[in-house]
């Protein structure tokens, strides 16, 4: 059986999980097809800076639709998936900052204009956020450990009550047989 998005096995588990084609449309094809425009739309533009910038986030990309399709076999609270998250952020972090040209100041020239763009301001926004990502992740981990002691605490208290329950049977059955 085939879905549009993902293909499944006859079991029923998908083999591509649609945060990895997320990440590959986001990440890898929608920036390769934009720069492909630009470079094509304006050939007076440095080839080698758009070349540069695809040769940085092509890898990135790949190791970001790897942890995509990775991150989602862990459960929600799993050490795994934590760690997956937190390096998933970090690489989202790399990736921007690689699409933007790895420099804090872009340098462009256009015919016979030349032009800096000052993104200092865009990239502490984007360390912020990132920031707020990491917490978010270290915080759902937290959260979820704990439910899952909760859930263990509630499990071996009823077995243990189940246990009682079963002794005081076998001893009133006892007592009634003798």
């Amino acid at each position: 059986m085939l879905n549009s998005k993902t293909s499944t096995s006859t079991s029923g588990k998908r083999r591509i999980s649609s945060k990895a084609v997320f990440a590959l449309i986001f990440y890898l094809i929608m920036p390769v097809i934009a720069i492909s425009i630009i470079l094509t739309t304006y050939p007076e533009l440095s080839k080698d800076r758009f070349i540069g910038i695809l040769m940085r986030i092509l890898p990135i990309s790949m190791v970001l639709i790897l942890i995509s399709q990775f991150q989602v076999r862990y459960e929600k609270g799993s050490r795994g998936r934590f760690v997956l998250n937190e390096m998933y952020v970090i690489l989202v972090l790399l990736w921007v900052f690689a699409l933007l040209g790895g420099e804090p100041i872009i340098h462009q020239t256009w015919e016979e204009y030349q032009f800096s763009l000052n993104i200092w301001n865009y990239l502490l926004l984007i360390f912020f956020v990132t920031s707020m990502n990491i917490l978010y992740y270290a915080v759902e981990y937290q959260v979820w450990n704990m439910k899952d002691n909760e859930s263990n605490i509630k499990n071996a208290e009823k077995e243990s009550m189940d246990g009682e329950v079963k002794h005081k049977e076998v001893t009133i059955t006892t007592i009634y047989a003798q």
